[in-house]
C-alpha cells in the first residue's frame, strides 16, 4: 500500500466515518481533528482558537494560490504576524498535511487536502456526498437534535465548506471534475462507500 487518500466530504454525509474505515482496511494512519493539534504544537497557537477557524475561509488572503503558496519560513515575521489567523492556520495545515503525505500512505480528510496533495503521484482524492433528508435522518439520530435543525447545520456547514475550500483551494468543491472518485454515501451506505473506495484503490495501486 502506497496511496495517499484525502477526503473531502458534505456534512453528514459520513466521510469522517468511510476515511476512518479505509484507514482500518489499510492499516495506516489517519488524520482528522489531530491535525489542529499538530498546527496548534507547530505554530504556538491557541488549540480552542484555531478549532473556531478550523475550515472557514479569511476575510483577505495575502498571498495568491495561482502563484505559488509560500511556506511559512518564506513569509517575513512581520507578515506572519499581520496577517488573519485564519490565513496563519492554512499555511501551517498546508505543511503538516504535505509532510505527513511524505512520510507515508495515509489517509486525510478536509482542510484542502485534495489541493494541497495535487502534485503527489501517489494521491487519490475521493468526495462523499448525500442527500440532504438522508444527512438530516443520520445527524438528528447522532447528535439528539430535530430534523429541521440537523437540516439547518447541514447548509450552515455546507456553505461554510465550500467558501473555504474554494477560497484557498482555487478549485471548484464539490464539482466531480476535481476528484479521482466522487460516492453517494446516501445510496451505498458507509460499508458500500468504503467497498467501492477499496477497489477503486487496489486498482490503482496496480497501475
Amino acid at each position: 500500500m502506497n496511496t495517499i487518500i484525502s477526503i473531502s466530504r458534505q456534512f453528514g454525509s459520513g466521510g469522517r466515518e468511510i476515511g476512518k474505515g479505509l484507514a482500518a482496511f489499510y492499516k495506516i494512519p489517519f488524520y482528522d481533528s489531530a491535525i489542529i493539534t499538530m498546527a496548534a504544537e507547530k505554530s504556538g497557537m491557541n488549540k480552542e482558537v484555531l478549532e473556531n477557524l478550523d475550515e472557514k475561509a479569511s476575510s483577505r488572503f495575502l498571498y495568491t494560490i495561482p502563484s505559488g503558496l509560500p511556506s511559512l519560513g518564506q513569509i517575513a515575521p512581520s507578515s506572519l504576524y499581520s496577517m488573519p489567523l485564519s490565513d496563519t492556520l492554512f499555511l501551517t495545515e498546508y505543511e503538516i498535511i504535505q509532510k505527513l503525505a511524505k512520510e507515508g500512505p495515509c489517509v486525510i480528510v478536509g482542510r484542502c487536502s485534495d489541493y494541497v496533495l495535487k502534485d503527489f503521484p501517489n494521491h487519490i482524492s475521493l468526495f462523499i456526498h448525500a442527500n440532504e433528508d438522508l444527512r438530516a435522518t443520520r445527524i438528528s439520530k447522532y447528535e439528539e437534535i430535530s430534523e429541521k435543525e440537523a437540516l439547518s447545520r447541514i447548509q450552515k456547514y455546507d456553505k461554510e465548506r465550500r467558501k473555504y475550500h474554494d477560497y484557498y483551494a482555487a478549485n471548484t468543491w464539490s464539482n466531480a471534475t476535481f476528484y479521482d472518485l466522487t460516492l453517494n454515501s446516501g445510496v451505498l451506505g458507509i460499508e458500500g462507500s468504503i467497498s467501492v473506495a477499496t477497489s477503486f484503490i487496489d486498482l490503482f495501486e496496480k497501475k
